[in-house]
């Protein structure tokens, strides 16, 4: 954008802005310190904040009603700073997992959510499937992931049995924990030494690799989704599916024609 079209494009204050979003100023301030937000750009000695900044607000508060952490969230304003948006590392193809905040809801917010889980006996289901468990003495649901707690309400509504959901929630659940012993071995076999911790460097390595495990294990479950229902395109009453895949673009899967 050029000089004369950044003078002529809405821009506010940081007080502006923060009326504008319905914020206090002090919030923006520390999104701007923390690295939620981009810098503002400068006229004179007062900092204009744009409609890229208001988007990525709106952003922000999206997230953090889906139980998403300030620092999850600078994580993504990272590495969107490789040239991807911040809505394609959230929605494109490549898109990045980040920590799933746990999240607390009452018995009404749990069915608001979900409403198959106001039968009691499915509930049980759920808490066996590793999806809620209970919480304090308010009575209320921990929810450890509440981006799987979405993927059952979408695949719910999309007409999918409940029971089927869960079930999907406990291979999930399982498979994390397989990937998670595998790491530790990791770390404990080939990394860590007892007599002589290199605890700096294992604390280095950890912050980038919490960022790269949740993209590779994303990439590799997306994919291997895409895999399995090209293959099952190619079986009796797979028609449509190959289309679905390609339309949907998941996993970097191949047609049946590029793999012959």
């Amino acid at each position: 954008m050029s000089r004369a079209e950044q003078q002529s494009a809405p821009s506010w204050s940081i007080d502006e802005l923060a009326v504008l979003v319905g914020l206090p100023t002090r919030t923006l301030r520390e999104y701007r310190t923390m690295g939620v937000i981009d810098p503002p750009r400068m006229e004179g000695r007062v900092g204009r904040y744009d409609e890229s900044h208001r988007r990525r607000l709106v952003l922000v508060a999206r997230l953090q009603a889906r139980g998403y952490s300030l620092a999850a969230i600078r994580d993504l304003c990272t590495a969107s700073a490789t040239g991807r948006s911040l809505e394609e590392v959230l929605g494109g193809s490549a898109s990045v997992a980040i920590d799933d905040t746990p999240l607390s809801l009452t018995t009404d917010e749990l069915v608001s959510a979900v409403p198959a889980l106001a039968d009691g006996k499915l509930r049980r289901s759920a808490i066996r499937a590793g999806l809620i468990h209970v919480g304090g003495d308010n009575g209320e649901w921990v929810v450890r992931s509440p981006a799987l707690l979405s993927l059952v309400s979408d695949a719910v509504n999309a007409g999918a049995a409940p029971t089927a959901a869960l079930r999907l929630i406990t291979g999930l659940i399982k498979g994390a924990r397989v990937q998670a012993a595998a790491l530790a071995d990791l770390v404990v076999d080939e990394l860590w030494n007892e007599s002589d911790p290199s605890v700096s460097t294992l604390t280095s390595m950890g912050r980038r690799a919490r960022l790269l495990l949740s993209q590779a294990a994303a990439a590799l479950i997306v994919d291997a989704v895409g895999t399995e229902l090209q293959r099952r395109a190619e079986m009796p009453g797979g028609h449509g599916l190959a289309t679905l895949v390609e339309e949907l673009r998941i996993g970097a899967v191949r047609t049946g024609k590029e793999r012959r």
